[in-house]
This record gives C-alpha cells, sequence and structure tokens, in this order.
C-alpha cells in the first residue's frame, strides 16, 4: 500500500529525485538549487527510535518526504549507550544503534527508495584507552592506528602535556588549529598520518558502507581547511558542518572550506534556528524578519550569498537537551507551526525526528506543498506581513510561489495582493500555506493520496496486539546477571536481575529466561549477558522484539554470545494475536503480515513455524 501511495505521489508532484539531483552537478559539498529536506534520524539518548533495523522499517514511510537522513555515527564506542561522540573504532561498525550488517542493510534499503544516508563524522576528537591508548586498526590490508604525536600540544588544557610527561609519552609539537574540547584527545590535523587515517576513513564511509555524505561534528575544534582537504579527497555530495557560533563565524568556517573560491560544505544555520525559538517561545514573530538582528548576526539563509550552504533547522539532539543556559532553550510551544515556517523557506531544512513523530500529518503535508511549489536551498523570499503575531512570506520555487503565514494572530489571515491568484492550501495552529491557483488540483491529488496513505498506516496499527517476547540464555558460567534496557532500564539498575533459579526447560535443555512485554508495534529493548559488577559482560545485544535464544561462553576474559534461535524453533510461542494468523500469508513472530520473507529467522508460513 505505501509503495503504491509514494509512486502516486511522485507521479503528480514535482519532485528532483536524489539520483538526478546528484547526478546534474560535479560539485562536492551541496548541490545548487537544492529540492531535498532532510531528517535528523535520532535525538540524544534515544536509543530505540535509531536503531538501523527501525530506520529500515520506516524506510517506505520516509521515502518520498525525506531526500536525506542523518544518522548517528556508527562506529563502535566500547560502550553501551554511547551516542558515538566519544569515537574509539572507525572500521569496527558495531555501534549502539546496531550492527554493520544491520547498518549495511539499512544504507542500501534506504538508497533503494531515493534516500540518501549521511554519516555522523566525529574528527575533532578520538577516545583512548587510558590517556594515550589508541587502537589499532586493520582494512584492506591497511593498518591504521593514532600515535601519542597526532595529539595536539595544548589538549584539554594543557593536562594531556602535563600526563605526557608524566608518562614519558611525546605529543605533537602543534597548538590545535581551532578549539580545545576536554574529555578525549584533540586531534592534530596537520599531522600526515592524522590525515591518512581520516582520509582512509571517509573513503570507507562513502564507496565502502554507502554513505552519500557527512555530518561533521564540531568543526570549530580544527581549521576548515581541513575539511577541504578531506572532502577533496574523498568527494562526498553532501557535507554539512556543525560551526555553532554567530553567523560571521559560520560565514568565515564556510569560506575556509573553499577550494577555486568554491565553498566544499554546507553548515547548519544556528541563527535561523534562534530566530525560529525566539519567535514561537517569546510570542513575537517580529523575530523572523530579516531587519532583526542581534549579537550572533542574521540567518544564513536570509542571506541570497549563503543561501545554498544552509542546512536550516528548529531544533536538534543539542538544542532540545543539553543547552540548559540558554532560558529559551528548548523550543517549547507551535512545533508545527515552526516546522512550518523552516519548510517554507530556503536553505535545506532538517527536520528533527520527534517532531515527525509528533507533528507526522502536519509536516506531511508540508513538505508536499515544498516539493509542488519547488522551493528549493537558494529561493528569493519577502516579507508581504511583518507584526509581533503574523508574518508572512512569499516564497520563489521552481512551479510557482508559496505564501506562508505563521504566528498566533494567523487563523484568518489573507494576503490581500494575491488574493485572486493564491488559494489557501493548508493550516494548522498558528500557520497558513497559501498556492497558486493553477497548482491546486495537483494538491488535492496529493492530500487525497496522503489520507490513504494514513488510513493504511491506521489500519495496520489497529491490527496489532501486544505480546510477551522471551530471551532465553545457557551460560557456561555463574553467576549470570540480565542487564535489560529501552531508554531506561527494565530489569534494574546495572549489572541487572541475577538469574538464580529464574530457568525453564526447553527441548530438554534448561535455560535462563526473562520475558518481556512488547506493547506496540515499533518496540524494541537491548540486552547484556554479564557476571555482575566489574565482571565480564557480552556486547550490546539490541533490537530486541521478539523470543530469542542465546549462549553465553566466557572466554579470554569476556563473555562471547551466540544467537542459536533458529534450532530452538520448537521452543518459540507464537504471539498473542487472532487464532488465524499465518493461515493465509507469511507473518513474522510479532503478528506482522509480510509479503515474502526477507531475511533469516523464524516465520509463520499458512499457520506453521518455518526456518529460513
Amino acid at each position: 500500500m505505501r509503495k503504491r501511495i509514494l509512486f502516486f505521489l511522485l507521479a503528480i508532484v514535482p519532485v528532483v529525485t536524489f539520483s538526478q539531483e546528484t547526478s546534474r552537478t560535479s560539485a562536492i559539498g551541496w548541490p545548487e538549487q537544492y529540492t531535498g529536506v532532510m531528517l535528523q534520524g535520532f535525538s540524544w539518548d534515544n536509543y530505540s527510535q535509531s536503531r538501523w533495523s527501525r530506520l529500515e522499517r520506516q524506510a517506505g514511510e520516509l521515502a518520498g518526504w525525506f531526500d536525506l537522513v542523518w544518522i548517528p555515527n556508527s562506529g563502535y564506542c566500547a560502550q553501551h549507550n554511547n551516542m558515538g561522540y566519544l569515537p574509539l573504532y572507525y572500521w569496527n561498525q558495531n555501534s549502539s544503534f546496531g550492527t554493520e550488517a544491520e547498518l549495511r542493510s539499512l544504507i542500501r534499503t534506504f538508497r533503494q527508495n531515493g534516500i540518501a544516508t549521511i554519516a555522523d563524522v566525529v574528527i575533532n576528537h578520538h577516545n583512548t584507552n587510558g590517556w594515550f591508548g589508541f587502537p589499532q586498526e586493520t582494512y584492506q590490508g591497511e593498518t591504521y592506528q593514532f600515535l601519542s604525536t597526532d595529539i595536539c600540544n595544548n589538549d584539554d588544557g594543557g593536562d594531556a602535556l602535563t600526563e605526557a610527561a608524566a608518562q614519558g609519552v611525546t605529543l605533537s609539537s602543534n597548538k590545535d588549529s581551532g578549539e580545545d574540547w576536554p574529555g578525549c584527545r584533540d586531534l592534530d590535523h596537520q599531522s600526515a598520518n592524522v590525515q591518512r587515517i581520516v582520509k582512509a576513513y571517509e573513503d570507507y564511509l562513502l564507496h565502502d558502507l554507502g554513505y552519500a555524505g557527512f555530518r561533521y561534528d564540531m568543526v570549530k575544534g580544527y581549521g576548515a581547511q581541513y575539511t577541504a582537504l578531506y572532502n577533496t579527497a574523498s568527494q562526498p555530495r553532501f557535507s554539512v558542518g556543525e560551526c555553532w557560533d554567530g553567523s560571521q563565524t559560520i560565514k568565515a568556517w564556510i569560506n575556509g572550506t573553499q577550494v577555486d573560491g568554491v565553498p566544499t560544505s554546507a553548515a547548519f544555520d544556528f541563527q535561523f534556528r534562534y530566530r525560529v525559538r525566539d519567535a514561537f517561545n517569546g510570542n513575537d514573530c517580529r523575530a523572523l524578519l530579516n531587519t532583526y538582528t542581534d549579537a550572533n548576526g542574521t540567518a544564513l539563509s536570509y542571506d541570497a550569498g549563503y543561501r545554498r550552504w544552509a542546512v536550516t533547522f528548529v531544533e536538534n539532539h543539542d538544542t532540545q537537551y543539553r543547552s540548559e543556559s540558554e532560558p529559551l532553550d528548548p523550543l517549547k510551544c507551535d512545533t508545527a507551526a515552526a516546522n512550518a515556517y523552516m519548510l517554507a523557506m530556503p536553505g535545506t531544512p532538517c527536520v528533527f525526528l520527534p517532531h515527525w513523530l509528533d507533528c507526522k500529518a502536519d509536516i506531511r503535508r508540508q513538505i508536499a506543498l515544498r516539493k509542488l511549489v519547488g522551493i528549493h536551498s537558494q529561493s528569493a523570499f519577502q516579507h508581504i506581513q511583518q507584526s509581533a503575531g503574523a508574518v508572512a512570506n512569499v516564497v520563489e520555487g521552481l512551479h510557482g510561489s508559496l505564501i506562508v503565514a505563521v504566528g498566533t494572530g494567523v487563523s484568518r489571515y489573507t494576503p490581500r495582493d494575491y488574493a485572486s491568484t493564491h488559494t489557501l492550501a493548508l493550516e494548522g495552529r498558528h500557520y497558513r500555506y497559501f498556492i497558486p491557483n493553477e497548482l491546486m488540483d495537483q494538491w488535492r491529488q496529493t492530500e487525497a493520496a496522503i489520507r490513504q496513505q494514513e488510513q493504511a498506516e491506521r489500519e495496520e496499527e489497529d491490527g496489532f496486539q501486544p505480546y510477551v517476547a522471551t530471551i532465553y540464555c545457557k551460560a557456561d558460567f555463574t553467576p549470570v546477571y540480565f542487564y535489560a534496557w529501552d531508554s531506561n532500564p527494565l530489569l534494574g539498575n546495572w549489572p541487572g536481575k541475577l538469574m538464580t533459579g529464574q530457568t525453564r526447560v526447553v527441548d530438554g535443555e534448561s535455560w535462563y529466561y526473562m520475558e518481556f512485554d512488547i506493547p506496540t508495534r515499533d518496540y524494541e529493548f537491548n540486552i547484556i549477558f554479564n557476571q555482575g559488577s566489574g565482571m565480564a559482560q557480552t556486547d550490546d545485544i539490541c533490537g530486541l522484539s521478539q523470543t530469542r535464544f542465546f549462549t553465553a561462553t566466557l572466554r579470554d576474559g569476556k563473555v562471547v554470545y551466540e544467537d542459536v534461535t533458529d534450532a530452538h524453533a520448537s521452543g518459540i510461542m507464537m504471539p498473542a494475536t487472532s487464532p488465524s494468523v499465518g493461515a493465509d500469508g507469511i507473518y513474522d513472530l510479532t503478528g506482522r503480515r509480510l509479503s515474502s520473507i526477507p531475511s533469516r529467522g523464524v516465520y509463520i508460513l499458512h499457520g506453521k513455524k518455518i526456518i529460513k
């Protein structure tokens, strides 16, 4: 159903697809007049929503709305529940969000659905074992390892140099080319070894894993010329830097990435975000005007010379959860209206995952209208209404103009000078969209297709019934603890629940077991088998939603696990759904009907369990 609706939408909305957009320009960093929309596919400390397997299942739903999805840093950080901003490994891609195989499957499925995947690249700093212990990695016969001499001489405000002297270790003779960041070792990007490793890593991300571009973390931490160096070497279609500062600093950073006079990277438009936040939280839309200035300057997307390089947003993982020093943070009201303003304006809009989940009906229609009118990154605009209670802009697209009005006073707003040429197409709490009369027939067809998709989704969700998944473990050591979590611990704090006496006989063997309620279709949880605090444990076993069997073996001070579910399918109970589940098709163990058997696992075919 979703595929048919997507094809219908693409047929009636004049959209430039990812493959078409990127094939028409050889420029790196960001295409000209880009019509795409980005999704930030994660939020802070929410590992369940951003699991690779869960995002992959949403590919069909995201397609048609989002052209780019930025996902968390996918490298292994040697910790469970790690967002990836303390990188320890580059080529080990088993992270808190899933395995390398799941990551590759996600990127491949996204691409098949016309979505490009953006990697979160953290190269300002690198984690260590101890102060200076960088791990060695091997890829395609080459060995890569940062050295102590790759650490900036003034790292951690001089503490690293003091520790190096105490340990008899030598650091780089170069000071940091950007701002210092405590907590990890700041890399010296003047080092030939650092440059060699980063270039190889980015080549791997693009040409092996299949990413389409980069989101560079904390680019103020090293010179902008190094972003130019790395992008020139790797040739990403998309590159955007997190330069969290005033607009003049951001513009200087963009200029610093130039090669032959052309920037090689876009940047996030922080001033646009602050304007939107101040307008809605402060109930004064005059913050959105291009005449409004403060110490941080004007928005990038308001400047015709920088619009192409502006990635706009109204919230992200940092601003929502970690900017307590900002009294107006986070965005507290009118989330749909804030996104409506962003999605009607120039720049490349980046929607925050929690906003998409909370305001899906509004944002779908806002994106559809943006694409119908052909608003792009370099669209021109002008204000046609300016007051504290309402701001309205007319924005020029490739197929006409869109008028967006936002504020507490727009419920009856009509653009008088455009009354004969534009019609109200969409309205919600504190926002309105008007489009050219000649596009209204296409919009009515699009709106009907969206309603059809939403009805199909409601029917699918209504067919779900909660069930119980059981996790079995057979271990060759004692004691055995189960530590489980979703967004919060499920069996108590670390090390979890001691499994003494918690056993069940399945297929003639005794297993430790624990049952978990699966309340919704997309719910997943994670587990670690361990010996107790300070003792050996498995890596994270993530993305669980079905009954699974594992063995856990103590080996060289580490607990190694193996999924042996296939060998014990007879011990799996089907979910408590209708007695006819599986009688007329293929179902997974959650009761979801499938068009085909997608991968290895246990399924219900014509009422009987099968193993693939």
